[in-house]
């Protein structure tokens, strides 16, 4: 359990990038709100309309794959891991408060991960769970969190690389990355099924698995 003394959740990070959403670190009453966004964004929102099939964003794997993105166990021990994971979450003001709209995980990139071994001898982190509300899609949200994310990386962990899992399918996010800096480390890694069949293949399992990309920071 986190000491709720020295404890950062819930406290704003960056409330003057944009006069309308601010950013805070993730805090255990974020937990319902932030299960939805997440597996909204990756596995489809559902439509006012029956009749529509669920919508995501630019990060969505519903016709890849099924099962929830993550729970809200998961979420919880990482919100509580404050050594090695920062989960920002992104709020937009409204009339009636503030509404959750996005998040990104920041989390320490074990050594024993590193893809050459020259790089373990620095810090390095890895991004991961960049989600956006299908319905504020392509409002600037997703790279405010993207600024943020490295800001993280360089103030919270004095990060010398960041490392990204992207499906090598994702084209578009692979691009959009490529353009924000990272490079190709022309490794693979297999996407993560395991023995509680959380996750089920909608293509052949063989055919889903991560590039893995990495930004080296000044």
């Amino acid at each position: 359990m986190t000491d709720a003394h020295t404890s950062r959740q819930g406290h704003v990070f960056d409330d003057y990038s944009n006069s309308d959403v601010n950013l805070f670190f993730a805090s255990y009453e974020d937990i319902k709100d932030l299960c939805k966004i997440i597996n909204w964004a990756y596995r489809g929102k559902p439509s006012s309309s029956s009749s529509q099939e669920p919508y995501s964003g630019w990060v969505g794997e519903q016709h890849l794959l099924s099962g929830d993105r993550i729970t809200s166990e998961q979420l919880r021990e990482l919100i509580d891991d404050e050594t090695n994971t920062i989960i920002l979450v992104a709020k937009l003001k409204t009339p009636s408060g503030l509404e959750i709209v996005g998040c990104c995980k920041v989390n320490r990139f074990a050594r024993n991960l590193q893809v050459n071994a020259e790089d373990g001898k620095d810090a390095s982190v890895e991004f991961g769970l960049h989600a956006v509300d299908p319905d504020y899609q392509s409002q600037g949200i997703g790279k405010l969190l993207y600024n943020g994310a490295m800001r993280i990386a360089k103030e919270h962990f004095n990060a010398k690389r960041v490392y990204l899992y992207v499906i090598s399918s994702k084209q578009n996010q692979i691009d959009w990355h490529l353009r924000q800096g990272f490079v190709d480390t022309k490794q693979t890694a297999p996407f993560p099924f395991d023995d509680t069949n959380r996750f089920k293949a909608k293509v052949n399992p063989d055919e889903i698995k991560f590039t893995i990309l990495v930004k080296y920071l000044p």
